[in-house]
């Protein structure tokens, strides 16, 4: 038995050495692929679209995370609206040209100011507008075991935002952003639905909120 048993033992850790070698391959072959391909594979392209989201959110210091859901509306020449609907009613407009304001459930907007909150909707906008020549010149792009992995080349940005991991399933875009130390944002966006054009009037219908009407007029009146 001895004798027969070591010819097998031979070829397992023979095929296990050309597994590994193959999937070491395979992930050379990945990193190496144009960010640009890795970008359109991940990231929405459409230039009009809608969409739901699910976010959570850890905060140090709090054991629990802070778990908010609502739906999104995109317009690529004209920016984000991104709508709270639970634990809590707002809707954060981010303007493509930099401006942002928030929108309570009473119809009262506040201008909201700062680098940092300039930056992040810089930033999801361009994600979520697949903007690959924004990303590309922002953020170092490889390919990683389950995904792509962005991460900022300023040193300004890495203040609030170390990388950027972003998977993708058949149905679904999860963004995750590690912010530093242990704190992280998941954000994962679903029922994505391209759009030809959007305008306020389709923005409020598409989102189906009436304190929503005031940050789709925000964004996409002329």
């Amino acid at each position: 038995m001895k004798i027969m048993m070591r010819p097998t033992l031979a070829c397992l850790l023979l095929f296990s050495v050309i597994a590994n070698s193959a999937m070491a391959d395979g992930r050379a072959a990945n990193a190496q692929v144009n960010p640009a391909e890795l970008l359109k594979h991940y990231l929405p392209e459409s230039c009009y679209q809608t969409g739901l989201y699910k976010q959570q959110k850890s905060i140090a210091g709090i054991n629990k995370l802070l778990e908010t859901e609502g739906s999104f509306a995109f317009a690529c020449d004209k920016g984000l609206l991104w709508h709270t609907a639970a634990p809590l009613q707002e809707t954060l407009v981010y303007q493509l040209q930099g401006t942002t304001h928030l929108v309570r459930a009473d119809g009262s907007s506040q201008k909201l100011s700062g680098a940092v909150q300039r930056q992040l909707g810089q930033m999801l906008n361009h994600l979520l507008g697949g903007n690959s020549a924004y990303l590309e010149k922002t953020f170092a792009i490889v390919a990683s075991d389950t995904g792509i992995q962005l991460t900022p080349r300023k040193k300004r940005m890495e203040k609030f935002l170390r990388h950027i991991h972003i998977t993708r399933s058949s149905d679904a875009v999860t963004i995750r952003l590690q912010h530093q130390g242990d704190e992280y944002t998941a954000i994962r966006v679903y029922e994505l639905q391209p759009l030809p054009s959007l305008n306020a009037d389709q923005c409020v219908q598409l989102l189906a909120t009436a304190p929503v009407a005031l940050a789709c007029a925000q964004l996409l009146t002329p």
